[in-house]
């Protein structure tokens, strides 16, 4: 590969990063680091304008705790040059190495690999696409928190709750979104 193709992440509230540094002379692997992983929730991987990867590429994002001996790299997304960003939501808030890590880095590794490889992945529809899966998780924690005030009604098919059930639920919710902003996708 003659030239790097040149990529972008945007994390929420901190500057863009464009300093990603090759890991051989392939042009095909590259690192980032990225501090205080605890509090990114989402992520944005982007080429930058004029970038175009080699055809019947893809960039495959990965991540892996720097501190942890066991923690190898797992799987974020991807984009391509039909698809040149992509919103990556990462987990990082409830994965249990980030939780143990000390310095709570986190390792970017970025492969350019070939789309039929990248489609083998299943990750074609990942990211904002899989949002509609949110809504469910957060509308299902919503009927589970209503169910818990109904002490009898649900056994005729009527569900009881007081009058100010969704102003507790939202404060209640806003409370765990302060915490874990994935909170909700944990339960059932």
């Amino acid at each position: 590969m003659s030239q790097a193709p040149q990529f972008g992440l945007v994390i929420p509230g901190r500057p863009v990063r464009t300093d990603f540094v090759p890991v051989d002379n392939t042009g095909l692997k590259y690192t980032l680091q990225v501090d205080r992983a605890k509090s990114v929730s989402d992520l944005v991987l982007f080429l930058l304008p004029g970038s175009v990867l080699p055809p019947d590429y893809g960039a495959v994002l990965y991540f892996q705790v720097t501190s942890s001996s066991n923690s190898g790299f797992e799987l974020l997304g991807a984009v391509a040059n039909t698809r040149e960003s992509g919103v990556f939501r990462t987990g990082w808030g409830q994965h249990e190495e980030v939780l143990r890590s000390t310095d709570g880095l986190i390792t970017l590794g970025l492969s350019l690999e070939k789309l039929c490889d990248i489609r083998n992945l299943d990750i074609a529809e990942r990211g904002v696409e899989d949002r509609g899966q949110v809504a469910k998780k957060i509308a299902m924690n919503l009927f589970n928190y209503l169910q818990s005030f109904d002490d009898v009604g649900s056994q005729r098919g009527i569900m009881t709750v007081p009058t100010n059930v969704f102003e507790r639920w939202i404060k209640r919710f806003e409370e765990k979104f302060a915490l874990d902003p994935n909170f909700f996708m944990n339960s059932g």
